[in-house]
């Protein structure tokens, strides 16, 4: 109990230094350069269609050039943009100097570790993944169910320590995911967010033919696909959803691709041979595999 506590109260104690940030640490903390990532917010996991799993971004990524990508806003309306929007930011040396200071500040960062006791009071929650490679570290974090109850009221089956851990990175998630409130002008070699133009899109296809009409009743917008190659042939097969294939466009194509997706909503449909097809994109950020998962 006594080590438990102790535990407890280094994590919470860790929370002061980690919020009171905005300045670049005294030693310079090594990163990775270009376009190598040094810290990533993601969550994946809990009960989400396969669509939007695919489809689904990191909250924040930040490279070793200090340019800072995190998703747009979205406008709350049906049908919705199909593609979504991408923003990013470019760090200066001392700005990312900062950023590393506030993640290293927690103290959790030391080794990689996973907080998983919600599961044993929460069904069907995310698991966010914090992965830091800077000070010489590889380190990820994971915790279930972050921002998903109320960590400072105890709960049976999830340590105190846990709970610590809980109030610390929802407080660290916050603080990457807003930085511009926090960090001063001068942290910015480029302070103006800019859409972000992916080199390469991960694609579902699907032949539609035979669905419904929309229950809503739009219509659906009919678009000539624009990228080269059949469909009907395009990537590998995969097993969900049920009929579809993956594959990844680059260069060229992916331009193209590109053009036509920040055109298109949910209810657009892509043509070719009189076939009509549903596609799910994803935008690879710039240390991501040119590939789709295999599992």
């Amino acid at each position: 109990m006594l080590a438990l506590l102790a535990n407890t109260a280094l994590v919470v104690a860790t929370l002061g230094g980690c919020m009171r940030g905005g300045g670049a640490p005294s030693v310079a903390i090594t990163h990775p350069v270009g376009d190598a990532l040094v810290l990533r917010i993601a969550t994946v996991g809990g009960f989400l269609p396969a669509g939007a799993a695919f489809s689904a971004l990191p909250s924040l990524s930040v490279y070793g050039d200090g340019r800072v990508i995190v998703p747009g806003a979205v406008a709350a309306i049906y049908p919705g943009p199909l593609l979504a929007p991408l923003l990013v930011t470019r760090l200066n040396e001392g700005g990312l100097q900062a950023v590393l200071g506030e993640v290293l500040s927690t103290g959790l960062f030391t080794q990689s570790r996973s907080f998983d006791g919600a599961r044993n009071v929460i069904a069907d929650a995310g698991t966010t993944a914090f992965t830091l490679h800077a000070d010489g570290r590889e380190v990820t974090v994971s915790v279930y169910a972050l921002g998903a109850f109320d960590p400072s009221q105890p709960r049976a089956g999830i340590s105190g320590e846990e709970l610590a851990a809980h109030r610390v990175l929802a407080q660290l998630s916050t603080r990457l995911e807003t930085l511009e409130t926090w960090l001063p002008p001068s942290s910015w070699a480029d302070g103006q967010s800019q859409p972000f133009a992916p080199g390469a899109i991960r694609m579902l296809v699907r032949n539609v033919d035979a669905d419904p009409p929309d229950l809503s009743g739009i219509a659906n917008q009919l678009v000539p696909w624009p990228g080269v190659g059949n469909p009907m042939t395009f990537g590998l097969p995969v097993t969900q959803p049920a009929g579809s294939r993956c594959g990844v466009v680059i260069g060229a194509d992916a331009a193209a691709w590109l053009a036509a997706l920040q055109r298109a909503n949910q209810l657009t449909r892509f043509t070719d041979d009189h076939h009509r097809y549903e596609v799910t994109p994803r935008p690879l950020l710039p240390d991501e595999p040119r590939s789709c998962p295999t599992a």
